[in-house]
This record gives structure tokens, sequence and C-alpha cells, in this order.
């Protein structure tokens, strides 16, 4: 089983200059925890989650201010076993993922139980 085989492939991204409120807004109306950063040139740079938010309250911010200004990324053809050590041994909650290089899709702990259930219900 690929990544592709259970990644999310509508992602809610944000830019740099969201605010913070919106970002919340944004968060409980799709029912995430985190999104993707997308700077000016459609480039990944950052992940931003409510636990970021947690972190660093700051009244009238933007996303920039509070996000994580890295990411864990693989290809779309990376093993979904290969998925979970990494997230366990990194201990990070959600991992993007790339199609030569550009965001296709999103892997979070949710997803890596449907694929553990789908896996034990033969599907």
């Amino acid at each position: 089983m690929k990544a592709r085989d259970i990644m999310c492939k509508h992602v809610q991204t944000v830019r740099p200059e969201t605010e913070l409120g919106e970002l919340v807004r944004l968060l409980d109306a799709r029912g995430v925890s985190g999104a993707p950063v997308i700077g000016p040139g459609g480039d990944l740079i950052g992940v931003v989650s409510r636990t970021d938010l947690m972190r660093e309250p700051r009244v009238g911010s933007t996303v920039e201010a509070v996000m994580t200004p890295w990411t864990v990324s693989f290809e779309e053809d990376t093993e979904v076993a290969e998925l979970a050590r990494q997230m366990l041994a990194k201990n990070i909650h959600r991992v993007v993922i790339t199609r030569e290089g550009r965001l296709c899709g999103i892997v979070t702990p949710t997803d890596m139980l449907r694929a553990f259930l789908s896996v034990l219900d033969g599907k």
C-alpha cells in the first residue's frame, strides 16, 4: 500500500499572511487540525496546526508567525509502512505527500488508522 492509496487528496492550504482568526475558522469549518502553508510561488513553506496556535497565542498575528517552517514530505509512491515509521520516529501528526515536488495530498493518523482497518478487514 502506497501513500497515494490513503492520502487525503483535497488538502486545505493557507498562505503565510492568513490572519490567525481566519485560520481558526477555517480549521473548524473543515474539521481538520492543521494545514500546509503555501508561499507566493506556490511552494510548500511550512505547516500550521492547532498545536502551533496553542503554543504561540498571538492576537491579530498571522500564520507565518506561528507555523512550523518546515514539513516532512514524502513522494506519493512511498510505502505506508515507511510513513508510519517516520511519523512515530519523529512524533509528527501529518506528513505532506508530493508528486514531483508539488503538494498532492496529506496523511494524518486518521488516514493511517483507516489503512490499518482496511488491511484487517481484508479490503
